[in-house]
């Protein structure tokens, strides 16, 4: 059996330190990346959740990040990102599932996103995880691409979870 086969790596509150490291991978991630101070705000937004996922035994790799947003019945997924050594690890799911745990811990009702067309991967994933394309938002990005707009809708009966 190989040693150290596999890292795990956990979530935790993005922090001031943090912002740097984010700021490069943002940059290898979009392409209209966001820029330092926005993700600086983010830290500060009382309905902002900003976390990080790093390797348990040092804490020091970042493999990805996400930011979402919990306001009355909605969760509003912003940034998703997983670092280009660290795709096909599942990462981007993990996070995602996160945010959707906490989601339904706190009643929320829908979870929205806003993907490029473009971006074949993350479509797939956020449909595999049971999104579904509820509009087209034209020009969104700076560039002029079309979003996809996603929801996951969470108003289930009592008990009954999500499951992928």
């Amino acid at each position: 059996m190989l040693e150290n086969q596999e890292e795990t790596f956990s979530l935790r509150p993005a922090t001031e330190d943090d912002i740097s490291i984010i700021v490069e991978m943002e940059k290898r991630a979009h392409k209209a990346p966001w820029a330092e101070g926005h993700f600086r705000e983010e830290l500060e937004k009382p309905y902002a959740n900003f976390l990080v996922l790093t390797d348990d035994p040092t804490d020091s790799k970042i493999a990805g990040y996400i930011i979402y947003w919990l306001m009355f019945d909605e969760c509003q997924i912003l940034d998703v990102v997983v670092d280009l050594p660290y795709r096909g690890m599942g990462f981007g799911q993990k996070m995602i599932r996160h945010a959707v745990d906490t989601a339904i811990k706190k009643g929320i009702r829908k979870i929205l996103l806003e993907v490029r067309k473009s971006n074949l991967p993350a479509v797939q994933l956020y449909q595999k995880m049971k999104f579904v394309i509820i509009h087209v938002r034209k020009a969104f990005y700076s560039d002029g691409e079309d979003a996809y707009q996603m929801a996951l809708y969470l108003d289930l009966p009592a008990g009954e979870n999500v499951d992928f």
